[in-house]
Protein backbone atom coordinates (compact mmCIF):
# COMPACT_ATOMS: atom_id res chain seq x y z
CA UNK A 1 0.00 0.00 0.00
CA UNK A 2 1.19 3.47 -1.05
CA UNK A 3 1.02 5.99 1.70
CA UNK A 4 -0.79 8.93 0.96
CA UNK A 5 1.54 10.86 3.39
CA UNK A 6 4.94 10.49 1.38
CA UNK A 7 7.78 11.90 0.39
CA UNK A 8 6.89 12.52 -3.19
CA UNK A 9 3.62 14.18 -2.75
CA UNK A 10 5.17 16.44 0.13
CA UNK A 11 7.40 17.45 -2.52
CA UNK A 12 4.73 18.07 -4.84
CA UNK A 13 2.70 20.12 -2.25
CA UNK A 14 5.03 22.62 -1.52
CA UNK A 15 4.61 26.12 -2.39
CA UNK A 16 6.61 27.28 -4.96
CA UNK A 17 7.42 30.62 -3.30
CA UNK A 18 11.42 30.71 -2.62
CA UNK A 19 12.63 29.98 0.62
CA UNK A 20 12.34 32.69 2.95
CA UNK A 21 9.01 34.17 1.01
CA UNK A 22 5.71 34.58 2.81
CA UNK A 23 2.71 35.49 1.79
CA UNK A 24 0.51 38.58 3.15
CA UNK A 25 -1.53 36.24 4.86
CA UNK A 26 1.58 34.37 6.70
CA UNK A 27 -0.32 34.34 10.10
CA UNK A 28 -2.62 31.58 8.39
CA UNK A 29 0.18 29.16 7.97
CA UNK A 30 1.05 29.50 11.69
CA UNK A 31 0.82 25.84 13.00
CA UNK A 32 -0.24 25.05 15.79
CA UNK A 33 2.70 22.30 16.29
CA UNK A 34 4.54 25.34 17.25
CA UNK A 35 3.13 24.88 20.61
CA UNK A 36 5.55 22.03 20.79
CA UNK A 37 8.25 24.78 22.02
CA UNK A 38 6.63 25.60 24.84
CA UNK A 39 6.30 21.50 25.61
CA UNK A 40 10.47 21.06 25.35
CA UNK A 41 11.42 24.73 27.64
CA UNK A 42 8.54 23.56 29.91
CA UNK A 43 9.76 20.01 30.29
CA UNK A 44 13.41 21.58 30.46
CA UNK A 45 12.63 23.35 33.37
CA UNK A 46 10.99 20.04 34.86
CA UNK A 47 14.03 18.00 33.95
CA UNK A 48 16.10 20.94 35.53
CA UNK A 49 14.50 21.05 38.36
CA UNK A 50 14.64 18.12 39.69
CA UNK A 51 18.68 18.33 38.59
CA UNK A 52 18.91 20.62 41.19
CA UNK A 53 17.80 18.08 43.54
CA UNK A 54 19.61 15.25 42.70
CA UNK A 55 22.80 16.89 41.68
CA UNK A 56 22.96 19.36 44.53
CA UNK A 57 22.67 22.27 41.61
CA UNK A 58 21.80 25.92 41.38
CA UNK A 59 18.20 26.09 40.89
CA UNK A 60 18.54 29.10 38.71
CA UNK A 61 18.50 27.39 35.73
CA UNK A 62 15.06 25.34 36.32
CA UNK A 63 13.03 28.65 37.26
CA UNK A 64 14.52 30.29 34.41
CA UNK A 65 13.05 27.55 32.21
CA UNK A 66 9.84 27.78 33.86
CA UNK A 67 9.32 31.47 33.35
CA UNK A 68 10.42 31.63 29.65
CA UNK A 69 8.17 28.64 28.80
CA UNK A 70 5.34 30.88 30.30
CA UNK A 71 6.71 33.72 28.41
CA UNK A 72 6.52 31.32 25.18
CA UNK A 73 3.37 30.08 25.95
CA UNK A 74 1.83 33.44 26.51
CA UNK A 75 3.34 34.72 22.81
CA UNK A 76 2.54 31.71 20.87
CA UNK A 77 -1.10 31.82 22.77
CA UNK A 78 -1.98 35.12 21.47
CA UNK A 79 -0.63 34.50 17.98
CA UNK A 80 -2.24 31.41 17.41
CA UNK A 81 -5.69 32.82 19.01
CA UNK A 82 -4.80 35.64 16.29
CA UNK A 83 -5.44 33.31 14.08
CA UNK A 84 -8.00 31.35 15.10
CA UNK A 85 -9.90 34.94 14.75
CA UNK A 86 -9.05 36.73 11.41
CA UNK A 87 -8.15 32.84 9.51
CA UNK A 88 -10.96 30.27 11.04
CA UNK A 89 -10.78 28.52 7.46
CA UNK A 90 -7.11 27.94 8.20
CA UNK A 91 -7.72 26.43 12.06
CA UNK A 92 -11.06 24.18 10.81
CA UNK A 93 -8.67 23.01 8.36
CA UNK A 94 -5.48 22.16 10.32
CA UNK A 95 -7.74 20.75 12.82
CA UNK A 96 -9.45 18.48 10.77
CA UNK A 97 -6.55 17.05 8.70
CA UNK A 98 -5.34 13.90 9.42
CA UNK A 99 -1.86 14.52 9.71
CA UNK A 100 -1.83 17.57 11.60
CA UNK A 101 -5.13 16.97 13.93
CA UNK A 102 -2.61 15.52 16.65
CA UNK A 103 -0.93 18.48 16.87
CA UNK A 104 -3.46 20.71 18.48
CA UNK A 105 -2.99 18.26 21.96
CA UNK A 106 -0.07 20.38 22.22
CA UNK A 107 -2.38 23.36 23.40
CA UNK A 108 -3.34 21.90 26.75
CA UNK A 109 -0.18 19.51 27.24
CA UNK A 110 1.60 22.73 26.90
CA UNK A 111 -0.58 24.07 30.26
CA UNK A 112 -0.08 20.82 32.14
CA UNK A 113 3.68 21.14 31.74
CA UNK A 114 3.70 24.51 32.20
CA UNK A 115 1.28 23.71 35.87
CA UNK A 116 3.98 21.34 36.86
CA UNK A 117 7.35 23.56 36.03
CA UNK A 118 5.56 26.07 38.07
CA UNK A 119 3.76 24.35 41.24
CA UNK A 120 7.34 25.60 42.80
CA UNK A 121 7.72 28.84 41.64
CA UNK A 122 4.25 29.94 42.18
CA UNK A 123 1.38 27.36 43.25
CA UNK A 124 -1.40 29.87 42.07
CA UNK A 125 -0.02 29.94 38.52
CA UNK A 126 0.16 26.55 38.54
CA UNK A 127 -3.25 25.54 39.83
CA UNK A 128 -4.53 28.31 37.06
CA UNK A 129 -3.29 26.66 34.37
CA UNK A 130 -3.76 23.14 35.25
CA UNK A 131 -7.24 23.36 36.04
CA UNK A 132 -8.28 24.24 32.25
CA UNK A 133 -5.17 22.36 30.94
CA UNK A 134 -6.88 18.89 32.64
CA UNK A 135 -10.62 19.70 31.22
CA UNK A 136 -8.62 20.85 28.04
CA UNK A 137 -7.03 17.60 28.11
CA UNK A 138 -10.09 15.24 28.41
CA UNK A 139 -12.61 17.49 26.10
CA UNK A 140 -9.77 17.25 23.31
CA UNK A 141 -9.23 13.57 23.56
CA UNK A 142 -12.76 12.88 23.16
CA UNK A 143 -13.44 14.96 20.33
CA UNK A 144 -9.37 13.75 18.34
CA UNK A 145 -10.81 9.96 19.11
CA UNK A 146 -13.82 10.47 17.91
CA UNK A 147 -12.82 11.93 14.79
CA UNK A 148 -10.05 9.30 14.79
CA UNK A 149 -13.05 6.74 14.93
CA UNK A 150 -15.57 8.33 12.65
CA UNK A 151 -13.84 10.41 9.86
CA UNK A 152 -13.48 7.83 6.81
CA UNK A 153 -10.40 10.01 5.28
CA UNK A 154 -8.26 8.47 7.52
CA UNK A 155 -5.57 5.71 6.41
CA UNK A 156 -2.57 3.79 7.71
CA UNK A 157 -0.54 6.16 5.74
CA UNK A 158 -1.82 9.49 7.73
CA UNK A 159 -0.76 8.06 11.03
CA UNK A 160 2.73 9.08 12.44
CA UNK A 161 4.32 9.13 16.23
CA UNK A 162 2.90 12.54 17.51
CA UNK A 163 -0.28 10.60 17.19
CA UNK A 164 0.63 9.46 20.80
CA UNK A 165 0.26 13.23 21.78
CA UNK A 166 -2.98 13.45 22.56
CA UNK A 167 -2.54 10.30 24.51
CA UNK A 168 0.52 11.30 26.74
CA UNK A 169 -1.19 14.18 27.51
CA UNK A 170 -3.17 12.27 30.14
CA UNK A 171 -0.52 10.95 31.35
CA UNK A 172 1.27 14.43 31.94
CA UNK A 173 -1.89 15.29 34.25
CA UNK A 174 -0.95 13.66 37.22
CA UNK A 175 2.68 15.40 37.64
CA UNK A 176 1.18 18.60 39.22
CA UNK A 177 -2.78 16.97 39.01
CA UNK A 178 -2.21 15.27 42.75
CA UNK A 179 -1.18 18.76 43.91
CA UNK A 180 -4.13 20.51 42.67
CA UNK A 181 -7.11 17.48 43.18
CA UNK A 182 -8.28 14.32 44.29
CA UNK A 183 -6.05 11.30 43.48
CA UNK A 184 -8.95 9.97 41.78
CA UNK A 185 -8.76 12.73 39.21
CA UNK A 186 -4.75 11.85 38.20
CA UNK A 187 -5.80 7.91 37.94
CA UNK A 188 -8.56 8.67 35.68
CA UNK A 189 -6.62 10.46 33.20
CA UNK A 190 -3.36 7.91 34.13
CA UNK A 191 -5.07 5.41 33.33
CA UNK A 192 -6.95 6.62 30.08
CA UNK A 193 -3.16 7.89 29.02
CA UNK A 194 -1.88 3.81 29.57
CA UNK A 195 -4.61 2.49 27.58
CA UNK A 196 -4.92 4.25 25.04
CA UNK A 197 -0.74 4.44 24.20
CA UNK A 198 -0.72 0.68 24.55
CA UNK A 199 -3.74 0.40 22.27
CA UNK A 200 -2.06 2.99 19.98
CA UNK A 201 1.50 1.76 19.94
CA UNK A 202 0.98 -1.97 17.79
CA UNK A 203 -0.87 0.53 15.16
CA UNK A 204 2.05 3.10 15.23
CA UNK A 205 4.86 0.68 14.73
CA UNK A 206 2.50 -0.92 11.89
CA UNK A 207 2.93 1.90 10.21
CA UNK A 208 6.33 2.77 10.83
CA UNK A 209 7.44 -1.10 9.56
CA UNK A 210 4.76 -1.79 7.11
CA UNK A 211 3.54 1.77 5.11
CA UNK A 212 6.87 3.29 4.24
CA UNK A 213 9.45 5.86 5.94
CA UNK A 214 7.93 9.52 7.10
CA UNK A 215 8.49 12.71 5.27
CA UNK A 216 11.06 14.26 6.84
CA UNK A 217 8.65 17.15 7.88
CA UNK A 218 7.47 14.09 10.17
CA UNK A 219 10.89 12.07 10.55
CA UNK A 220 11.75 14.07 14.04
CA UNK A 221 8.25 12.53 15.84
CA UNK A 222 9.80 9.37 16.13
CA UNK A 223 11.61 10.73 19.08
CA UNK A 224 7.66 10.88 20.56
CA UNK A 225 7.58 7.22 20.82
CA UNK A 226 10.38 7.60 24.22
CA UNK A 227 7.64 10.29 25.75
CA UNK A 228 4.71 7.67 26.90
CA UNK A 229 6.55 5.59 28.65
CA UNK A 230 8.89 8.24 30.62
CA UNK A 231 6.27 10.37 31.85
CA UNK A 232 3.84 7.34 32.25
CA UNK A 233 6.54 6.67 35.04
CA UNK A 234 7.12 10.16 36.29
CA UNK A 235 3.02 9.73 36.69
CA UNK A 236 3.47 6.30 38.57
CA UNK A 237 5.82 8.02 41.14
CA UNK A 238 3.83 10.69 41.35
CA UNK A 239 0.46 8.88 42.33
CA UNK A 240 2.45 6.93 45.02
CA UNK A 241 4.52 4.19 43.19
CA UNK A 242 8.04 3.16 44.08
CA UNK A 243 11.06 2.92 41.93
CA UNK A 244 11.52 -0.80 42.96
CA UNK A 245 7.57 -1.32 41.65
CA UNK A 246 7.84 -4.02 38.67
CA UNK A 247 5.61 -1.66 36.60
CA UNK A 248 8.37 1.29 37.15
CA UNK A 249 10.85 -0.82 36.05
CA UNK A 250 9.15 -1.80 32.80
CA UNK A 251 8.55 1.66 31.95
CA UNK A 252 11.52 3.11 32.48
CA UNK A 253 13.37 0.47 30.56
CA UNK A 254 10.91 0.64 27.75
CA UNK A 255 11.81 4.45 27.18
CA UNK A 256 15.39 3.60 27.81
CA UNK A 257 15.19 1.22 24.68
CA UNK A 258 13.04 3.71 22.79
CA UNK A 259 16.12 6.65 23.48
CA UNK A 260 18.27 3.52 22.04
CA UNK A 261 16.11 3.29 18.99
CA UNK A 262 16.26 7.04 18.05
CA UNK A 263 20.25 7.46 19.22
CA UNK A 264 20.40 4.39 16.07
CA UNK A 265 18.94 6.56 13.58
CA UNK A 266 20.66 9.87 14.66
CA UNK A 267 22.54 9.60 11.41
CA UNK A 268 19.83 9.70 8.74
CA UNK A 269 17.98 12.65 11.32
CA UNK A 270 20.55 14.68 11.47
CA UNK A 271 20.87 15.35 8.01
CA UNK A 272 17.21 16.47 7.81
CA UNK A 273 16.35 20.18 7.49
CA UNK A 274 15.62 22.40 10.11
CA UNK A 275 11.06 22.65 10.59
CA UNK A 276 9.38 23.43 13.79
CA UNK A 277 9.00 19.49 14.06
CA UNK A 278 12.56 19.45 15.41
CA UNK A 279 10.96 20.47 18.56
CA UNK A 280 9.85 16.67 18.86
CA UNK A 281 13.29 15.95 20.31
CA UNK A 282 12.97 18.17 23.42
CA UNK A 283 10.14 17.11 25.58
CA UNK A 284 10.55 13.33 25.23
CA UNK A 285 14.21 13.62 25.91
CA UNK A 286 13.21 16.21 29.00
CA UNK A 287 10.85 13.13 29.92
CA UNK A 288 13.54 10.49 29.95
CA UNK A 289 16.10 12.93 31.54
CA UNK A 290 13.84 13.22 34.62
CA UNK A 291 13.33 9.30 34.84
CA UNK A 292 17.25 9.09 35.25
CA UNK A 293 17.39 11.58 37.33
CA UNK A 294 14.44 9.81 39.77
CA UNK A 295 16.09 6.61 39.08
CA UNK A 296 19.57 7.92 40.33
CA UNK A 297 18.38 9.36 43.62
CA UNK A 298 17.81 5.58 44.56
CA UNK A 299 21.61 5.18 44.39
CA UNK A 300 21.67 3.65 40.73
CA UNK A 301 25.01 5.05 39.37
CA UNK A 302 25.02 4.17 35.84
CA UNK A 303 21.58 6.26 35.73
CA UNK A 304 23.69 9.02 37.36
CA UNK A 305 26.23 9.35 34.78
CA UNK A 306 23.43 8.90 32.21
CA UNK A 307 21.07 11.32 33.52
CA UNK A 308 23.98 14.12 33.91
CA UNK A 309 24.70 13.30 29.91
CA UNK A 310 21.04 13.64 29.05
CA UNK A 311 20.29 16.93 30.83
CA UNK A 312 23.45 18.25 28.90
CA UNK A 313 22.30 16.64 25.68
CA UNK A 314 18.82 18.37 26.42
CA UNK A 315 19.99 21.59 27.85
CA UNK A 316 22.58 22.29 24.16
CA UNK A 317 19.46 20.77 22.11
CA UNK A 318 16.63 23.45 23.74
CA UNK A 319 18.95 26.23 23.02
CA UNK A 320 20.42 25.16 19.40
CA UNK A 321 16.83 24.81 18.74
CA UNK A 322 15.50 28.05 20.33
CA UNK A 323 18.26 29.90 18.14
CA UNK A 324 17.36 28.06 15.03
CA UNK A 325 13.33 29.07 15.64
CA UNK A 326 14.65 32.55 16.12
CA UNK A 327 16.20 32.76 13.20
CA UNK A 328 13.24 31.22 10.74
CA UNK A 329 10.99 33.81 12.79
CA UNK A 330 13.34 36.56 11.37
CA UNK A 331 13.84 35.03 7.98
CA UNK A 332 9.78 34.68 7.31
CA UNK A 333 10.18 30.94 7.39
CA UNK A 334 8.06 29.75 10.15
CA UNK A 335 4.46 30.89 8.62
CA UNK A 336 4.31 28.77 5.40
CA UNK A 337 1.84 26.50 3.56
CA UNK A 338 2.31 22.93 5.10
CA UNK A 339 3.33 20.67 2.05
CA UNK A 340 0.01 17.99 2.99
CA UNK A 341 -1.43 15.74 0.29
CA UNK A 342 -5.20 16.17 -0.96
CA UNK A 343 -7.70 14.63 0.70
CA UNK A 344 -10.02 12.57 -1.36
CA UNK A 345 -13.26 14.39 -2.52
CA UNK A 346 -15.95 12.02 -1.55
CA UNK A 347 -14.09 11.37 1.89
CA UNK A 348 -14.70 14.97 2.96
CA UNK A 349 -18.62 13.98 2.09
CA UNK A 350 -18.76 11.53 5.19
CA UNK A 351 -15.47 13.65 7.09
CA UNK A 352 -16.41 14.41 10.90
CA UNK A 353 -17.31 18.30 11.02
Amino acid sequence: MTSPVTEPAARTAEPSAPVGAQSPAGLAHLPVSIFATVMGIGGSALAWQRAAATLELSPIPGRVFAWTALVVFATVSVAYATKTIRYPAAVRREWRHPVMLAFAATIPVSMLILAAALLGPSRPLSTALWWPGAVAQLVLTLYVLRVWIADPRFAPGHVHPAWFIPVVGNLVVPLAGTAHAPADISWFFFAVGLGYWIALLPIVLNRLFLHGPLPPRLAPTLAILIAPPAVAYLAWLHLGGAVTDPAARILLHLATFQALLLAAQSGALRKLPFTLSAWAYTFPLAALTSAFLTESRAGATGYRIAAVLAVTVLSLLVTALTVRTLVAARRRQLCRPEPLPPLPPRAEQGAVT
